[in-house]
């Protein structure tokens, strides 16, 4: 339900919609999606950190592809743009929160690197 002043649209026919009085939820859901990227980031296999922005941008691509399929369709453009190219754009947009959690997983990864860096060499020196 859009409200009138309340809503924030890019697009009618995608998806990429906000509706302000819904934000502390969505806050809140994607402070657990961090939590839980950060906890699958520091496992010591390189795999589960990735699980998240695999599923994030299959639903991205889900949910994008056929609105641009029916906007070729039906031939509902913009005149300065082709359905495709907003398509792109609406995929990254909707994509821009993929960035963040693969930030994540860097950051945890570069971190665990270190440490483990580190430790070895601690061990070498009590080695010698």
């Amino acid at each position: 339900m859009h409200l009138p002043g309340i809503s924030i649209d890019i697009y009618p026919d995608f998806c990429f919609s906000i509706n302000l009085l819904n934000m502390p939820v969505t806050l809140l859901a994607f402070a657990g999606i961090i939590a839980l990227q950060i906890a699958l980031s520091r496992r010591d296999k390189w795999w589960p950190g990735l699980i998240l922005p695999t599923l994030w941008l299959i639903w991205t691509l889900a949910l994008t592809v056929p609105q641009v399929v029916s906007l070729i369709e039906e031939g509902h453009y913009l005149w300065f743009t082709g359905a495709a190219e907003l398509g792109m754009a609406a995929l990254a947009m909707e994509n821009a929160p993929n960035l963040i959690l693969l930030a994540i997983y860097a950051v945890c990864h570069l971190h665990r690197r270190r440490k483990e860096r580190r430790q070895l060499k601690k061990t070498r020196i009590d080695d010698l």
